[in-house]
């Protein structure tokens, strides 16, 4: 039965790695469909200056922008606890936003959510690292 249960945890965190790499993807290019399908209809996300803003939001933002910025996610790790999902990770972004440089470092956090066979991102929420 515990073997069961690993083997089902290393293919959910599977499928959230790949869907984390569409996210980074889709933020670099940027893709809002692939957005907007990766986000759940009630998403929040936290920024790092502490504003909560919805999905509508966020998508309205980077639909709007003037970006060209790289985004990278390393030291990802998953845990899964039956339909609910936590990953955390860093991001390192490099590029301009509507003209203003953006190259950050943040911690993350996302929690997921499988709902209806699928996984979708229901909080996010992002702390900067601080300029050594």
């Amino acid at each position: 039965m515990m073997n069961q249960e690993a083997n089902q945890n290393s293919g959910v965190e599977q499928e959230l790695r790949r869907l984390e790499n569409q996210w980074q993807e889709a933020l670099s290019r940027p893709d809002l469909a692939i957005l907007d399908r990766l986000m759940a209809d009630d998403y929040v996300l936290t920024t790092v200056s502490g504003e909560v803003v919805n999905k509508a939001r966020v998508l309205a933002e980077v639909k709007s922008a003037n970006a060209t910025a790289e985004v990278r996610n390393t030291e990802v790790a998953v845990r899964v606890y039956g339909d609910v999902a936590i990953v955390t990770g860093l991001v390192l972004i490099s590029g301009k936003f509507n003209d203003k440089d953006v190259s950050t470092r943040s911690r993350y956090i996302k929690v997921y959510v499988e709902r209806q066979g699928q996984w979708r991102v229901v909080a996010a929420q992002a702390t900067l690292i601080a300029q050594q």
